[in-house]
């Protein structure tokens, strides 16, 4: 039995759901802002910190690009899962635009923060990789909400 769209809606945009995109947010801020093992080892940073960033950099460079994608879908998924299910009827598109803008304005954000990491730099190849994941989890849950809204409407039929 599919649960009515009002139903999801409420529980979509609750102050839980926008804690989860915000906690997100400064995770991935996080985890983007860690530098390179070796800065760490030149100012005698903790040890626990030398040894998540190399860790996190010892992954060929190419792997490293891929994880944008997954990373970036997920934070679109979770801004789209706060926001609510798309109605293809109203303002599907301004919905969708919305979070493309939310998740575009953090990616520049996130690369020009790397502008002042040491040993690390901004990089286009990267915010494509962002884009790429928003925009897959965008198309994907516009799919899956017109799949939930056509299957609540044929359900609601008398």
């Amino acid at each position: 039995m599919v649960k009515s769209i009002s139903s999801k809606v409420a529980l979509s945009a609750t102050p839980i759901g926008l804690l989860n995109a915000l906690l997100y947010t400064f995770f991935l801020q996080f985890l983007t802002g860690i530098p390179k093992p070796s800065y760490l080892k030149e100012i005698n940073a903790v040890d626990v910190l030398r040894v998540f960033s190399s860790e996190i950099f010892s992954y060929p460079f190419w792997l490293q690009d891929l994880s944008h994608f997954p990373l970036f879908f997920l934070y679109a998924w979770l801004w789209l899962r706060y926001i609510g299910p798309i109605n293809l009827r109203k303002m599907w598109v301004r919905k969708n635009f919305i979070i493309l803008t939310i998740c575009l304005g953090y990616s520049v954000l996130n690369e020009l923060t790397q502008f002042f990491i040491p040993m690390r730099f901004p990089s286009i190849g990267d915010l494509a990789m962002n884009l790429f994941g928003a925009m897959s989890a965008i198309f994907t849950h516009t799919w899956y909400c017109s799949k939930v809204i056509v299957a609540d409407q044929l359900n609601s039929m008398p």
